[in-house]
């Protein structure tokens, strides 16, 4: 067996070791901290009929969840060679303040395929119609090979102009981008449309610049629908840059990596304070 295949063996081990520890975590055990779907995050849940029992209120609670996606789309590009990925997540939280490991798997190319974790922690105050995200996050990669490690600070806002429509900004900045000793900057904004029956509208565009001259800044846009059914969310978008098949490869790997694409998501969503109060009676299941 060559040294290659070798490698791959192990690259493939390691990948398998990492989504099978993170899945088991998340089940035995919000939005993810890779949150940059262009868009405003999802709205309070409708609220509930008056005669459903109320909650109680708890400072302290755990998100988890699972998705399966038919692309990793990042920004516009996609980190898995267009192929689908399984990702997941567990959200501490304790007031506005949480920290959250998100994790994906990803591929760039030969020899450069594995995992993607994601570690990030901030606070969520809210005012009135207004929504504030803000803190930090590390992107590490599994094996180190595939990718540089390196963090963004993060600030995202969204304001409800009424009860169904929602915009919101994000802005990201790297202060040492791939680990290059340069600034990366992406900046965005969206809008939301909750409509009848759980079904979201919603658009949104960001654009990525660099410190670097030399790198290639693009812009990045999606639209889409999403459908909410209890703890599971049904999502379709459209996703595409202006990058070129040249500055793409750099970007990605891949010629076509920044293509327009559309990707289907199925994600679960739970948070233990809602599994808890159904097992003493209180709400009705996540699964019903």
């Amino acid at each position: 067996m060559g040294k290659a295949m070798i490698r791959r063996c192990r690259y493939r081990a390691a990948l398998l070791r990492v989504i099978a520890g993170v899945t088991v975590f998340l089940w035995v055990g919000s939005a993810s901290a890779k949150d940059e779907s262009l868009e405003p995050e999802p709205a309070p849940a409708e609220t509930p009929e008056p005669s459903a029992p109320a909650a109680p209120l708890t400072k302290f609670d755990v998100g988890f969840g699972l998705a399966g996606t038919s692309d990793y789309v990042s920004r516009g590009i996609t980190q898995t060679d267009s192929r689908p990925a399984i990702q997941g997540y567990i959200e501490p939280s304790y007031g506005i303040g949480y920290v959250n490991v998100w994790s994906s798997n990803v591929d760039f190319g030969d020899d450069f395929r594995g995992a993607e974790i994601d570690l990030a922690g901030g606070i969520r105050p809210k005012f009135g119609p207004l929504s504030l995200n803000v803190g930090w996050v590390h992107y590490f990669f599994i094996p180190e090979n595939v990718g540089p490690s390196y963090g963004e600070v993060f600030a995202k806002a969204d304001y409800e102009v009424t009860d169904k429509f929602v915009i919101g900004t994000q802005f990201w900045f790297a202060p040492d981008f791939d680990q290059t000793g340069k600034t990366s900057t992406f900046q965005v904004i969206g809008a939301k449309w909750l409509l009848p029956r759980n079904i979201s509208l919603y658009g949104g565009v960001g654009y990525q610049f660099f410190e670097d001259p030399k790198s290639f800044e693009s812009l990045a846009w999606t639209v889409g629908v999403s459908y909410a059914w209890k703890s599971l969310t049904f999502d379709v978008r459209y996703w595409d840059t202006d990058l070129s098949d040249n500055a793409c490869v750099v970007q990605s790997g891949f010629a076509d990596g920044c293509d327009g694409r559309v990707v289907a998501t199925i994600s679960l969503d739970l948070a233990w304070s809602a599994l808890r109060n159904h097992s003493h009676g209180t709400t009705e299941s996540a699964f019903k």
